[in-house]
């Protein structure tokens, strides 16, 4: 037993000889020193199909099996996600590292990642990652902005499907409201399934050329989303297209001081896109810099509206100049159109 335990001791002895000078060194440290060892149990959660919340959290448990002090630093990615961790975590040690995803800030299907930063020689750098499948309390479809746009005199509407995705609820609408009333009618009723239901909206024909955002509020029995919130757009286009519908002139050369700049010209066309004739009866514009003159191409069906721009003296890098330009008409329905006029020094 003896001669063996010295023959273990003898070849220990001749290995260590046999090795290089700066090979025993840095073994040696090594040893003094220790070696952290990180290590991550789960470094991926699927949280499966989650409702709608303000933020989804997930603990990810990280140990230490090394000799020495293991030290992390998390980088969150994209943005949406929040980190609380244990910094130092000392041999043979549990830590923690906690991430945090936005819930207003993804949608549906979502996989959010960190990026883990370690002191470990081994594994440097580690990725954890957070995924799920965000589903809202209520899903109304199509989604989105209701769009409502079209001419005068022109029946537009849309229906929409509104259905709860809560288990073991029975919806029920409560009611609908809007803040405008004016410009919109609307209708809900059952749906053809057990908890779905139809809501109609429908645009005013008689509304003259607007364009108005506003919303519905519809109301139901679910306690955990009461209210639904939907935003609409209303536009009644009109039987004069204009183009463009903003005059942007671009980067102007403007004047040096005792000097006078060339001037530039740029010009606005107005078709009439239904049946019927119109005529331009004045051009105002709120701005001296700006003139316009109206040129007849094709007498009461088209007109290009030109715009002749007198550069003023330069004093700031930024400068530059905007008027509102109204082209008034003999139209019924469309007796004023407005055009924002701009131009910037270059």
């Amino acid at each position: 037993m003896a001669s063996t335990r010295n023959l273990v001791v003898i070849a220990a002895v001749w290995l260590a000889a046999s090795m290089p000078t700066g090979a025993r060194t840095e073994e040696a440290t090594k040893i003094a020193a220790g070696t952290p060892s990180v290590e991550l149990p789960t470094m991926r959660i699927d949280l499966g199909k989650v409702y709608e919340r303000d933020k989804y959290e997930y603990s990810f448990a990280v140990r230490n099996k090394g000799t020495a002090n293991l030290v992390i630093d998390v980088k969150p990615g994209c943005g949406c996600t929040a980190a609380k961790f244990d910094s130092v975590i000392a041999p043979g040690g549990q830590g923690t590292i906690a991430l945090v995803v936005d819930g207003h800030k993804v949608d549906g299907d979502f996989a959010k990642q960190a990026t883990v930063l370690t002191n470990d020689p081994k594994y440097p750098e580690l990725t954890l990652m957070i995924a799920g499948s965000k589903i809202p309390f209520l899903t109304v479809t199509p989604p989105g902005t209701i769009f409502l746009q079209g001419l005068y005199g022109d029946p537009v509407e849309e229906e929409l499907t509104i259905v709860s995705n809560e288990e073991g609820l029975d919806l029920k609408v409560l009611s609908v409201s809007s803040d405008m009333d004016d410009e919109i009618t609307y209708d809900v009723k059952p749906g053809a399934q057990k908890g779905e239901y139809k809501l109609r909206v429908i645009k005013n024909p008689n509304l003259p050329t607007t364009s108005v955002y506003g919303s519905i509020v519809v109301k139901t029995n679910s306690t955990r989303q009461p209210d639904a919130i939907l935003q609409v757009h209303v536009m009644t286009k009109g039987s004069i297209s204009v183009s463009p519908n903003v005059l942007n002139f671009g980067a102007v050369k403007f004047a040096e001081e005792g000097e006078t700049a060339e001037p530039v010209s740029r010009y606005v066309m107005l078709t009439k896109t239904t049946p019927g004739r119109f005529q331009i009866q004045n051009v105002t514009v709120n701005n001296p810099r700006f003139a316009a003159k109206v040129e007849p191409i094709n007498a009461g069906e088209i007109y290009r509206v030109n715009v002749t721009f007198t550069p003023p003296v330069k004093k700031t890098k930024r400068q530059n100049e905007k008027a509102e330009m109204i082209i008034h008409t003999d139209d019924e329905r469309e007796p004023s159109i407005r055009v924002q006029v701009i131009a910037r020094t270059m």
